[in-house]
């Protein structure tokens, strides 16, 4: 049997999808041999059946499941188109809306924990203050989304589309996030600590004060981001694309921004203390008045930047390179 004529149905289950399978090979075997002269045509019209046969099952299903959840029998509909659909008030720890259409839906006071999310189109969802505390949402589409003070502990959010969505106040504490789609977002006042942004997309976005204690954002992308004043203890940063990025008062204490490169990332005033910058790129950063005592700037490229009255005691600068940088006395290095 061809791998395309295979249909897979999550409504009816794993069992009907091999069963399927099992009941092609048999109709193929008959009709070869009884249309020997026309055995190709036999077998595309027994799998064609067959195929047939499993769609409209799948959508018979399909359509029960929606209407069982929308009379609340259940609170799983995998897959729904449940557009426009009230879900006020409902508890849905739990469920199973991996898939499902939610365009336009309501959640008034609904209650979301642990639920089965993944995939779901949520563009524009109203989430505000929503407790989504272990929810899976990878590879959802929450683009514009309101989650203002969203409670997404320990959710997974991984590969998921939240391009210009608004997450002002909201807790991400041990949430995943890696290869998320964050451009543009609203992340003011987060609470991210020991989140993972692994390859997220983070360009443009707004994370002022945003806290992001033992964080890993290795290889993420934070151009033009603005993270003023941004609590980043114990981060990673390895590898990380600082272009324009605002990191002005930022803690980065003990931070390992490695392998890390820029250009024009405003570092003013940040406390980088035994921080790790070894091999970093970043030519003409702004570091006017940074405390990088202690912290290793070994390979470190910091051409053009200003370093002005910034705190160098003990640091690591075996091979970084300084050409043409202002450095702490004002004097340019050559």
């Amino acid at each position: 049997m061809r791998g395309n004529d295979a249909v897979v149905c999550p409504t009816i289950g794993r069992h009907a999808t091999i069963s399927t399978k099992i009941r092609s090979k048999a109709n193929e075997i008959r009709f070869t041999i009884s249309f020997a002269s026309g055995g190709i045509v036999g077998h595309c019209w027994a799998i064609s059946l067959v195929t047939l046969t499993t769609v409209m099952a799948c959508v018979a299903a399909a359509a029960q499941d929606r209407d069982a959840f929308l009379a609340r029998q259940t609170i799983n509909c995998p897959g729904c188109n449940l557009g426009a659909a009230s879900l006020d008030h409902r508890d849905l720890t739990g469920a199973d809306l991996s898939g499902a259409d939610l365009r336009g839906a309501t959640f008034s006071r609904t209650v979301l924990r642990a639920a089965n999310l993944a995939g779901a189109n949520l563009v524009g969802a109203p989430l505000k203050r929503h407790d989504l505390t272990g929810a899976n949402l990878s590879g959802a589409n929450l683009e514009g989304a309101t989650l203002h003070r969203a409670i997404l502990r320990a959710a997974n959010l991984s590969g998921a589309n939240l391009a210009g969505a608004n997450l002002n106040a909201a807790i991400l504490t041990s949430a995943k996030l890696q290869r998320a789609k964050l451009a543009q977002a609203l992340l003011f006042q987060i609470d991210a600590g020991g989140a993972d942004f692994t390859g997220a997309d983070l360009s443009a976005a707004l994370m002022g004060s945003a806290r992001l204690i033992v964080a890993r954002l290795d290889g993420a992308n934070l151009t033009f981001a603005d993270l003023w004043e941004g609590r980043l203890t114990n981060a990673s940063l390895r590898g990380a694309t600082l272009t324009d990025a605002n990191l002005h008062g930022a803690t980065l204490l003990r931070a390992d921004l490695s392998g890390a490169s820029g250009a024009r990332t405003n570092l003013m005033r940040a406390n980088m203390r035994t921080a790790n910058l070894s091999g970093a790129t970043l030519r003409g950063a702004d570091l006017f008045q940074a405390d990088l005592v202690d912290a290793d700037l070994s390979g470190a490229d910091l051409g053009e930047a200003r370093l002005s009255a910034a705190k160098l005691f003990n640091a690591n600068q075996t091979d970084t390179n300084f050409r043409g940088a202002i450095m702490p006395d004002n004097s340019v290095h050559p």
